[in-house]
Formats: structure tokens, sequence, C-alpha cells
């Protein structure tokens, strides 16, 4: 499909195999995300589900950190923090403060160190790594801010804290900040 379409532009090999690139990666996250969406909803967590995965799109795309080696691995291992995120957030009670306090130390990391560069995510231009850096700083402070606005519904304030802060822990998996592994 986007061979013909390529060829139809006229565009170069190296284009075409970009765009192919772009276009197989969309439809593996997709993938992952409608999964994911099925299996917790069938266990009813869907507004769970949905809250961590558009907290997540919202900033870790921009602070980059921890990447699994397949598309398999990031299945299970996004699985597996969705399931870590709701088991927290619905057994943690978070009052104002400790939302405040939380949410104050996940924004200092952000600005800190994202984004974080490495193998699987490479960035080497400056002007691109500030842009993230201002991206996702800009994007945990409106979330973190959506956080304590909706204190008094609990879980759902908790979900984007807790989704924030294990964020920024997938930050922390190189030795030294933008050390390429």
């Amino acid at each position: 499909f986007v061979e013909d379409i390529c060829k139809y532009n006229n565009f170069t090999q190296e284009t075409t195999e970009e765009i192919q690139y772009v276009m197989r990666l969309m439809m593996y996250e997709m993938f992952k995300i409608i999964a994911i969406i099925i299996i917790f909803s069938m266990l009813g967590y869907f507004k769970e589900v949905v809250l961590i995965i558009f907290t997540m799109s919202c900033v870790k795309p921009f602070t980059g950190g921890y990447h699994e080696t397949s598309q398999k691995r990031c299945l299970i291992a996004t699985t597996t923090l969705c399931c870590l995120t709701i088991l927290i957030a619905k057994n943690s009670n978070l009052n104002l403060v400790s939302t405040i306090l939380i949410s104050s130390i996940n924004i200092f990391c952000i600005y800190h160190q994202a984004p974080i560069v490495n193998k699987s995510m490479p960035i080497t231009k400056p002007s691109l790594i500030k842009k993230n850096n201002k991206i996702a700083l800009i994007n945990s402070i409106i979330l973190s801010m959506m956080s304590i606005l909706i204190i008094k519904y609990g879980v759902y304030s908790n979900i984007i804290t807790w989704t924030l802060t294990i964020n920024v822990c997938l930050m922390f998996n190189s030795k030294k900040h933008g050390e390429v592994q």
C-alpha cells in the first residue's frame, strides 16, 4: 500500500522506507493500545487504563528512557505497568499535599533529565532535545494540575499522579543522563 502511494508520488527509496517504518510503528502501537484496552475493559478498568494511556502518551514520547527490545516485550511491559499503576492508585489515598509533593518531584525530574537519550530512540539535535524537554515539562505540569483539580475523584487523580511517577522512574534506566546504551 505504502509502496504504491510512494511510487505514484515519485518518492525516493529512502523516503519510502521511512514512511513504511512509521506506518509499521503506528500499526504496532495501535494494536498494543487496542489490546490493552480490551484486556482491561474485560477486567472492569476501561476508564482507568484509558487515563493511563492518555497520560503516558502525553509525556513518555518526550521524556525518553526505558524501551523494550521487541513489540511483544513492549506489550507485556506496558500491560504490567498499567496493572501496577491501577493497583497502586486503588490502594493509595493521596491527599492534596501528597499529590502536590509527588507532582513537584515529577516535574523537577522531568525538567532536569528529559529527554533521556538511548540507543532505541536516539536524538542528537540540541534543538530537538530542548523541544522535547519543553513539551514534556508543559504536558507534565498540565497533567499534574489536572490531578490536583480532580483530587476529589480519588482514583483518577491517583492514576495521573502515579502514571507520571512511573514515567519518571522509567527515565532513569541509564547510568548517566544522555548516555547512549
